[in-house]
């Protein structure tokens, strides 16, 4: 089994730090629904995918731990805690200055995005840093 060298995969990140960029700047336009979701087949579906790709991330993240160097794995979580927390606050400043000065609502994309380059942010904070300081 091929094991991924943290110097792969600080090349590697580069592309979902590209993808997170494109996601928070909304670079590709609305598109003509092509068809109609309720709200509850929405949240049924989305809860069941949530459910499904929580399970079977959870499931992969051993073959992760086993291939990867215990620091690098500490990276990835701790980076992974910064990012859930930073998009919590983006969003909650987004918010309030939505209802202060009208800014227009963030779309899923936006969310996803922010929090894509936020992990991968912090995963290079992190590796330059270290994880103990």
């Amino acid at each position: 089994m091929m094991k991924m060298t943290i110097q792969r995969l600080d090349w590697f990140l580069l592309l979902p730090a590209s993808a997170g960029i494109l996601m928070i700047a909304e670079i590709d336009p609305p598109r003509e629904v092509l068809v109609e979701v309720g709200p509850w087949l929405k949240g049924a579906v989305l809860v069941g995918l949530t459910a499904l790709f929580s399970l079977l991330v959870a499931a992969g993240s051993a073959i992760d731990r086993r291939c990867t160097e215990e620091y690098l794995f500490q990276i990835l979580a701790n980076a992974a805690l910064v990012s859930m927390a930073t998009t919590m606050l983006v969003h909650l400043a987004w918010i309030i200055a939505k209802k202060t000065l009208g800014l227009p609502e963030l779309d899923s994309d936006n969310i996803v995005g922010i929090l894509t380059l936020g992990w991968v942010i912090s995963y290079y904070w992190f590796r330059l840093r270290g994880i103990a300081k």
